[in-house]
């Protein structure tokens, strides 16, 4: 049988206990953690963050910023800052979906 590196490091981990007792282990996953980010529960109890959650981040941020922009340059600059990273964060999200 083929088993790949990371289901024998997997099942290693498993038979070695390392995987016993780990914070939240048998609780239902919240759904409001649930994104369309596949890694942002692991990486959101983790710290880290996904390529993708960085974007949002962002994203986010440009927004505020919108929110409090009263100049009309600015406005538009702004709002051609969040059309390029939501069309980035979504060419890498396809990315992932097409390559995984």
């Amino acid at each position: 049988m083929f088993e790949s590196f990371i289901d024998q490091a997997f099942r290693r981990a498993q038979e070695n206990g390392d995987l016993d007792d780990l914070p939240g282990t048998g609780k239902p996953i919240e759904p409001s953690s649930l994104t369309v980010d596949p890694f942002a529960h692991t990486f959101a109890e983790s710290g880290a963050m996904t390529p993708f959650g960085m974007l949002q981040v962002r994203i986010d941020e440009a927004r505020k910023r919108l929110a409090e922009a009263s100049d009309s340059e600015q406005r538009r600059a702004i709002q051609s800052e969040i059309s390029a990273l939501e069309t980035r964060k979504a060419i890498e999200m396809e990315t992932w979906k097409r390559y995984s």
